[in-house]
């Protein structure tokens, strides 16, 4: 079923390329072809957390996910598409959002993905970003990638204060005298 999907799926792509645009596209219709274009090719399965359900949960839609990609390339995750200024792509511009994912592909770093996307026209490029600046901004830090042989050390959480009651603060005080 999934193997009818993917080629479902790679078979859209493909005859999507083939015809392309001959017109400048208007923004609106930019964001249209962005949207088709995610769709098309598995973006939503891979950048959308799976829920419990094992559903994408689409209330972290676009927002990345912490499922490892292990392989030759060493650990990858899929990251947050979505405009949030601090764990997605809010402060990027179009081009850098455009080179990483050329980039992403190049290096080998989209295990799953690169066949999607090496095909795609700066045109279908652009479309796709100006698709992702209209979603809604989530906040969902990924783990960083990983190259081959690299250890990740894991992040420290800060320590929980404790809180001081009022009872505490009296007996110290109490004990002093």
């Amino acid at each position: 079923m999934l193997k009818k999907a993917v080629m479902l799926s790679v078979v859209c792509c493909v005859a999507f390329f083939s015809f392309g645009c001959a017109k400048k596209l208007s923004k609106d219709e930019m964001i249209e072809r962005g949207k088709y274009l995610v769709n098309a090719c598995g973006v939503l399965a891979h950048h959308t957390p799976m829920g419990k359900d094992g559903k994408p949960d689409l209330n972290k839609f676009m927002a990345g996910s912490e499922t490892p990609y292990k392989g030759a390339w060493g650990v990858s995750y899929a990251k947050n598409l979505t405009p949030d200024n601090d764990t997605g792509i809010g402060m990027m511009t179009d081009e850098e959002v455009i080179n990483m994912i050329k980039d992403e592909g190049i290096n080998g770093k989209a295990p799953l993905c690169y066949d999607y996307y090496r095909g795609l026209t700066d045109e279908d490029l652009k479309s796709l970003v100006s698709y992702l600046r209209t979603l809604t901004p989530i906040t969902n830090k990924i783990p960083a990638d990983t190259k081959p042989g690299e250890v990740k050390t894991p992040e420290k959480k800060a320590e929980p204060k404790k809180a001081v009651t009022k009872k505490a603060a009296t007996k110290k005080t109490t004990k002093k005298k």
